[in-house]
């Protein structure tokens, strides 16, 4: 992918894609971790440890063990792993699935598959099951590893401070019984003592994330910590996966309201110079025809076979304006760097439609504004910056939410509460360590 503007703010814009979400948690990350050194270095580290071990695992986790897998179980069951199982579920298209497969060495692993449905099924299933559950091992792992380490640091510098304590004060009491002497030599002084399904890459990570609350929250030390995670655990999941599609919803009703401008469209589509061109030109009505039809027989029939309909029209039409944008939205995808779509991925055909609705839509609005003396400069200008201002509203209130109102809260709490600005695992440890007698 060549990465322009338009790929940029597409990715940006995209529910299905893992970048939102890191940008997002990447700002809850570094909120996180400047507000605990607020409170101290201990409780900053322990949560710099927490966040940045959290973020690589979270992030890399699922894929890399999804990597393993795939060069594991399913080469041990000489089937192709880049195969979506849902594919399987309507036969005819299944069919259609094998006889646009993009070259004879696909088609012959997509009939392998046909034969050993069930155990690809079970074996797609185990996928998910496996790469998330050990992902979660591994989180569960650096949560013992972090706290154990705290501990173990906390523990010592603490000694450590009470050691240099005692060392000033015995230093202080010599000056001072040095001034006694040369004041009074009669006199002397005593001393003194002192720490996530299946198919859409983000859904997997909301599944996680559910896994990393329950265990953050389970494994809490101390009440302080236990309701910390549960602002932040909130907040998080509100905003990385709820938010998000409401405020981009919200804004593109707004886009409409306000502009009378569909922005739905990926970024890449409606920055498309040939996309322009269609609807200036008007060669976009032949597409959008070609495409009701579909359609209305779809809407009118039997909604199993009339998908099939569907799929067959988008092999049979791939110069139609409709199956154009949803191959550049990679709702369709395609094979490696051919004009050929790859059969294994799925084609999740709502989606497809949405493309349509959209397409048509704004169409109507371009016509719209043509009449009212609107340039198709300016439409377009403003359709652009409309999009990508949505995104990058989107993106900066989630960012906002997560980088600074949720540690802004968290704090607040904190130093409101009474006796609640220090570390409370700090203060068991002190508690501890003055119990055994290490430190007074």
């Amino acid at each position: 992918m060549i990465w322009n503007a338009a790929n940029i703010f597409s990715t940006l814009g995209n529910p299905n894609s893992l970048v939102p979400l890191a940008v997002k948690d990447l700002s809850a990350t570094a909120g996180m971790t400047a507000g605990s050194f607020v409170t101290g270095k201990e409780e900053g580290a322990d949560r710099f440890i927490d966040e940045i071990g959290t973020e690589v695992i979270w992030l890399f986790g699922i894929p890399a063990f999804k990597w393993l897998y795939n060069n594991t179980i399913y080469k041990a069951a000489n089937l192709d792993s880049n195969f979506d199982a849902r594919n399987l579920k309507n036969k005819e298209i299944f069919e259609k699935i094998k006889e646009y497969a993009p070259n004879e060495d696909i088609k012959k692993e997509i009939e392998k598959i046909g034969g050993k449905s069930k155990l690809f099924k079970n074996i797609t299933t185990g996928k998910f099951f496996v790469a998330t559950g050990l992902t979660v091992a591994a989180y569960l792992g650096l949560t013992k590893a972090k706290q154990k380490y705290t501990a173990k640091k906390i523990r010592a510098n603490l000694i450590k401070e009470y050691q240099e304590s005692q060392k000033q004060e015995e230093s202080k009491k010599a000056k001072n019984q040095q001034d006694l002497k040369q004041a009074n030599p009669a006199f002397k002084g005593a001393g003194s003592v002192i720490e996530s399904l299946a198919f859409s890459p983000v859904k997997n990570m909301y599944v996680l994330d559910g896994f990393i609350t329950a265990t953050r929250l389970g494994e809490s030390r101390t009440p302080q910590e236990f309701i910390g995670y549960s602002i932040k655990e909130a907040m998080t999941l509100c905003f990385m996966y709820y938010a998000g599609g409401k405020i981009q919803e919200l804004l593109e009703k707004r886009a409409v309201k306000k502009f009378n401008k569909n922005i739905g469209l990926d970024a890449r589509v409606l920055e498309d110079p040939a996309f322009k061109r269609a609807f200036e030109d008007g060669t976009i009505e032949k597409g959008l025809k070609e495409f009701e039809q579909i359609k209305s027989a779809k809407d009118a029939g039997n909604l199993k076979k009339d998908a099939v309909s569907m799929y067959e029209f988008i092999h049979k039409n791939p110069e139609n304006s409709v199956v154009k944008a949803a191959k550049k939205s990679d709702i369709i995808k395609m094979f490696k760097k051919t004009d050929k779509i790859d059969t294994r991925k799925y084609i999740d055909l709502k989606e497809f439609e949405g493309v349509y609705d959209n397409m048509s839509g704004l169409y109507k609005q371009y016509k719209e504004a043509l009449k009212k003396g609107e340039t198709s400069e300016k439409f377009f200008a403003g359709l652009k910056r409309l999009k990508r201002d949505s995104i990058l509203t989107n993106i900066g209130a989630c960012v906002l939410a997560l980088g600074v109102i949720t540690p802004a809260l968290m704090l607040l709490k904190r130093f409101t509460g009474k006796k609640d600005t220090e570390f409370e695992t700090k203060r068991q440890i002190r508690e501890q360590l003055i119990k055994e007698g290490v430190i007074a």
